[in-house]
């Protein structure tokens, strides 16, 4: 059925799973898809899981444009780890002031919150959300189908660290979010998808400032230092620093 967001009461968001964009982890970045509005290109997603945040892009960019989702995911969970994703790197950027004091306590702090809770800090069980094979192709697809966001998102289904230049072929993007936690995610997507992003978009970084991942924030130090791109950092919200990369007009 169509529906607008402004139609949903706030329980509506949990009860059908997925993100309020005005209390979620994701405010920021729901936030730039009305600043990109006028910016050409689609939008892309990647890291689609169980369709929560694709979901409410949708539903937003309904009542501003005609874009385009495109939403990138095994659908099978995390594909391979890099050395780049040990938890322990964590003590390496603190020694070398990649991150800051305050940052590296709170990636402490989650360590033992990790290991109260009866896990561990491998990269397949640190998150709460494990190693994300409980996604489901099927509950995303149920979820376009039930909004009627069928002509709105495009699923691509497979790992997006291969020939993801292929995939892309001639698709130019507006905003995208990168919610894929891996250092070989982001260190694959983040200078193709950047060709593909036009002056005046935004690349979200979901794990640029991170208390589980470190293997992202290295990918994107190492993508500035060779890109004319600049670092954003957004306001702060829920206690945590969010950052976005940013294509000058005049590029």
């Amino acid at each position: 059925m169509k529906v607008s967001i402004r139609d949903l009461e706030n329980w509506e968001f949990g009860a059908v799973g997925i993100a309020n964009p005005k209390i979620s982890t994701l405010r920021r970045y729901f936030e730039l898809i009305q600043a990109t509005n006028e910016i050409p290109g689609d939008v892309a997603e990647f890291g689609v899981s169980r369709g929560s945040s694709i979901i409410t892009t949708g539903l937003l960019l309904s009542g501003l444009n005609s874009k385009i989702i495109f939403g990138f995911d095994t659908f099978f969970g995390f594909p391979s780890y890099s050395d780049y994703d040990d938890f322990e790197i964590f003590n390496e950027l603190y020694e070398k002031n990649v991150i800051s004091k305050n940052h590296f306590e709170r990636v402490l702090k989650n360590k033992d919150y990790v290991l109260a809770r009866g896990s561990n800090t491998e990269p397949k069980n640190i998150s709460t959300s494990m190693d994300f094979s409980a996604t489901s192709l099927e509950i995303v697809q149920s979820k376009i189908n039930y909004f009627a966001l069928q002509d709105r998102i495009e699923l691509v289904v497979g790992d997006f660290t291969k020939n993801l230049q292929d995939k892309l072929s001639n698709k130019t993007f507006s905003l995208v979010l990168i919610d894929s936690d891996l250092y070989e995610s982001y260190e694959k997507i983040l200078p193709i998808v950047w060709n593909h992003l036009s002056p005046g978009g935004y690349i979200y970084l979901d794990e640029y400032y991170s208390l589980k991942f470190p293997g992202p924030r290295i990918a994107v130090d190492s993508f500035v230092k060779n890109q004319k791109s600049i670092l954003v950092r957004l306001p702060d919200w829920l206690d945590f620093e969010r950052w976005a990369l940013h294509k000058p007009l005049n590029i």
